[in-house]
């Protein structure tokens, strides 16, 4: 069964902080202030991000989405009544529960391992990984879901085309593949002025953006490893994926994708889906 992982038990504390600073209307605000932000009614239809992802992950042929939410979910559980109430042909739609520490999730490898240990199938099978306040296309996806012959891979995006500055770019990772587009490094947060060390032979600056396709077996020992980043506190998607490199040098694929990505980080992103 394809299965999609979409993480969303973030507090959407850069959502709520930044929404004096972006110039919204007062529903906006109200909604970036009270709902997760990728419950945010977006645009004219006022879709949330949540229910556009989903869609595109249908699109892309999953069969199965777990949603990773805090344990206050009830907004989530509502907006799949809603949602699977105007749709046919659906994918199951479940939810796992992250659990915070000391009144904090404790980062997307953590969530991804919440996944894991409520529905122990996922540990022997392969998956796919997506933030939730991303709007991955379809065809992005549809790599991630199909990708078969590494144990691992991450769906880079290529930076120019992201619809980022500079700056911006510089707050992902930067992945360093081989020539054979295998991933050796993942570089958390390198300055500007360090990006042109990151280019593939190319040319091609790989951004990580979170989208990845894992096998269980291995991938589930590599979340029961990573540790907690001291200076964030919290367990990282990428150090898991460090872990698994470690682990097998050959594991994990590139693929590079050529698109921009819609992304809600903080509130002046709410006028990106207008």
């Amino acid at each position: 069964m394809k299965t999609l992982i979409i993480l969303a038990g973030g507090r959407s504390s850069r959502m709520k902080n930044s929404v004096n600073q972006a110039e919204l209307s007062d529903p906006q605000k109200l909604a970036a202030r009270n709902l997760h932000k990728s419950l945010i009614p977006l645009g004219v239809t006022k879709a949330p991000l949540l229910s556009l992802l989903c869609d595109h992950a249908q699109q892309a042929g999953a069969q199965r989405i777990v949603i990773v939410t805090a344990p206050d979910n009830e907004a989530f559980h509502l907006w799949r009544t809603a949602y699977q109430s105007n749709r046919t042909h659906l994918a199951a739609i479940d939810f796992a529960i992250q659990q915070p520490i000391n009144g904090k999730p404790l980062g997307t490898a953590d969530a991804v391992l919440s996944a894991f240990e409520a529905f122990p199938e996922l540990q022997k099978s392969r998956v796919a990984i997506a933030n939730g306040d991303n709007l991955y296309s379809a065809k992005a996806i549809s790599i991630a879901l199909e990708h078969q012959h590494t144990p691992h891979a991450l769906i880079a995006y290529e930076a120019a085309h992201l619809g980022f500055d500079p700056h911006r770019i510089a707050s992902f990772a930067l992945i360093k593949v081989d020539h054979k587009n295998r991933v050796i490094a993942i570089v958390e947060k390198p300055e500007v002025a360090t990006h042109a060390e990151y280019k593939d032979s190319d040319g091609n600056l790989r951004v990580s953006m979170n989208l990845i396709s894992v096998w269980g077996p291995s991938f589930y020992k590599a979340l029961k490893a990573c540790p907690i980043n001291p200076l964030r506190g919290e367990k990282e998607l990428p150090e898991a994926i460090r872990i698994a490199i470690d682990t097998d040098p050959l594991s994990v694929y590139c693929h590079l994708v050529f698109e921009r990505l819609p992304d809600l980080t903080s509130a002046a992103d709410l006028q990106t889906f207008s």
